[in-house]
Parts: C-alpha cells; structure tokens; sequence
C-alpha cells in the first residue's frame, strides 16, 4: 500500500471522517448492534461533523490522524494521552480511541502502521503504555490487537447502547 499517505487530520476532513466511521461502525458490529443502534449513531453525524475541530483536531492531549488513498480518506486513528476509560487513566495509560479502516482497506497494514504512529506519539509525550477498548465479539478487532501483543485484562464493562449492555474488553500495550 504505498499510496497510503499517513496525515494529521483537518477541519475539512470532518464529513469524509465521520462517514467512513460510520460505514467501519456497521460493518464491524453488524453481527452485534440491532438496526436501531446505528440508526441512532448515524443521526449524530451532523452535531459531529461541526465539532470535529474543536472537538479532535485542535486538543494538544489528543492525536487524530487519517489514512489517505487518492484523496479519499480509508482510514483513521483517534488516541488520547490521558485513557478516558477512568480505571486505566489512573493507571498512567494512553488510550488508543479508534482505529477504523475502510472494509476495502483492511488487511494491507494501514491500522498497524496508524497504531505505530500513535505509540510513537504517545512515547514522545511520556507515555509508557496504553490500552484499547474493544466490544468482546468484535472478534477482528481482537484477532489484530492480539496478533500486536496486546494482553487481555481481565477487567471488562459494560458498553450500553439503547438500554441494552454489551461486554467490552481491553487489550493493554507497554511502549
């Protein structure tokens, strides 16, 4: 994939962004969420796409880069220096938010080369290690965090969505 140019993200990349983690979103947990939970997150996109640079781009503890292909923006990674998950927070860990690869894109290294990225990042700015939270029958997403290292927590929560609660798991990382 050598036409795969990595790039920090821009205010105009807002509608391209939260489309395609849309599209990564029901693609990834369509054997999981019922119609209404996407539904409901696609409704969302609009209050997203205009806070996309207050709320992403211009935060010095955050980092959001894009993966780009012709233009087109194939995939993202989202992290934050501080883990918004409050047990690892406490803990010292760097969080590893997103990482969403367009479905046509997957498998050609672009998630791990976004997720080098985000190590180094986090690295430069003292982190030591960092944790990605990942829905428990999200199988894909757990066969690549295991294939990087990562080691299953013992701890899991609840991830709710319309009421109903979902096991998440978390894979943690030493940089």
């Amino acid at each position: 994939m050598n036409n795969i140019i990595l790039r920090k993200a821009q205010p105009k990349d807002a509608m391209q962004y939260h489309t395609l983690g849309l599209l990564v979103w029901r693609d990834a947990y369509k054997h999981i969420f019922p119609e209404e939970v996407f539904v409901e997150k696609e409704a969302k996109i609009n209050k997203k796409i205009a806070t996309f640079a207050q709320d992403c781009v211009t935060n010095n503890n955050q980092i959001v880069l894009v993966a780009e292909s012709d233009g087109k923006i194939v995939g993202f990674m989202f992290g934050l220096l501080k883990s918004g998950y409050q047990r690892f927070a406490d803990l010292g860990f760097a969080d590893l938010v997103a990482l969403y690869i367009h479905p046509n894109f997957q498998h050609k290294g672009i998630g791990k080369r976004l997720k080098d990225k985000f190590v180094e990042w986090a690295k430069q700015n003292g982190a030591t290690k960092f944790v990605i939270g990942v829905l428990k029958d999200n199988k894909q997403g757990r066969s690549a965090y295991e294939k990087w290292g990562g080691k299953l927590e013992s701890y899991t929560q609840p991830f709710v969505k319309l009421g109903k609660e979902y096991p998440e798991v978390f894979y943690t990382f030493d940089i």
